[in-house]
């Protein structure tokens, strides 16, 4: 198999992204104590330490009760099938769609390792934004690998295909 640029892209990307994600969650989890934090910008952003047992961004956490482990385990595989259906169905020359599923696939990742090895994501980045009570939810680096990706498959998605494609998937 020739390995074409939508393959260079699925290598470098995935691996750094969620090695990058794993590292640093290693690195809170074995240095602070749940809640405990690292102000990095006084009332700005700060790493604090906290246990996500819900989705991204920790949508849900207190919703679901003791099933949402096997629940968000069950969305995670799901998305994971998709995302590498949808990578083997992309052009070979696609930049966009390839990058966009890379990152999704590797946040998506890191957060099911997570599940497996603790139980719970590891969120750390604090952003200390506050608007009339609302808060910015506490995040990781897959979070915003999955965040990125997402807004690059909307990007995609609005961009002219040629007429022998379909959103950057091969016509079968």
């Amino acid at each position: 198999m020739r390995l074409t640029r939508k393959h260079w892209l699925i290598i470098l990307i995935t691996p750094s992204v969620f090695l990058l994600d794993q590292i640093t969650k290693l690195i809170i989890h074995s240095t602070l104590k749940p809640y405990g934090q690292i102000v990095l910008i006084p009332r700005v952003i700060e790493f604090i330490f906290v246990k996500n047992y819900g989705l991204v961004f920790g949508m849900f956490s207190d919703r679901l009760g003791s099933s949402s482990a096997w629940i968000f385990l069950g969305i995670s595989l799901i998305a994971l099938g998709i995302i590498i259906h949808l990578f083997f169905r992309t052009d070979n020359q696609a930049v966009l769609l390839p990058t966009a599923l890379s990152l999704v696939l590797a946040g998506a990742f890191g957060n099911l390792i997570d599940r497996f090895r603790w139980g719970y994501v590891v969120d750390f980045i604090q952003i200390l934004f506050n608007y009339k009570g609302w808060t910015w939810p506490t995040f990781n680096v897959a979070d915003i690998a999955i965040t990125i990706g997402i807004i690059l498959l909307i990007i995609d998605s609005f961009r002219p295909q040629p007429k022998d494609q379909v959103r950057g998937l091969e016509k079968k």
